[in-house]
Formats: C-alpha cells, sequence, structure tokens
C-alpha cells in the first residue's frame, strides 16, 4: 500500500491544496505569505498520504481513500501550526 500511482500522487496533491487554503483561509497558518501557504501544501500532502496509508474507510478516489487522507491533512496542519506558529514582525 506504500506505493502509489501518479493519479493516486495528483489526488494527495489536490486535497492538500483545497485544505490548505481552507486552513489559511481561517488563520491556520505555518508560515507567512507564498512560503507558508507551500509549506502548508507539502505538510498536508504528508498527511493525507499518511492518513491515506493508514485508514481504509469510505470514499476511494484514484486509489485514494479520501476521508482518512483529508483527516490527515488537516491534522498535520494543525500540528505543525501549533508547535511552530509564524513569527511575529
Amino acid at each position: 500500500m506504500i506505493e502509489m500511482s501518479f493519479l493516486a500522487c495528483v489526488a494527495l496533491f489536490i486535497i492538500a491544496i483545497v485544505i490548505a487554503a481552507i486552513m489559511y483561509a481561517l488563520n491556520i497558518r505555518i508560515g507567512k505569505g507564498v512560503y507558508g501557504f507551500a509549506a502548508e501544501v507539502a505538510v498536508g500532502w504528508v498527511g493525507g498520504w499518511l492518513g491515506w496509508i493508514w485508514g481504509h474507510w469510505w470514499i476511494i478516489w484514484w486509489d485514494v481513500y479520501v476521508v482518512p487522507a483529508i483527516l490527515g491533512s488537516v491534522a498535520t496542519i494543525l500540528i505543525l501550526a501549533t508547535l511552530y506558529p509564524p513569527k511575529e514582525a
């Protein structure tokens, strides 16, 4: 289950972008500006991948279990935003 197809990678990337945009709109940020958003997408992708590996339930989209991927993405962004908040200038 650790290997993935190209479409699964794209699906996780789409999920990470959507979740990062929602978190950015809710003012839950890892960093500032474009670099902060890119960091949220990267962290969201890793969290989505971990959620996809650990959870196998509900909706499957391009060989990706969507609900665990979304939960993993949200959880990793929240954890890193809590542990490493952006520095105030």
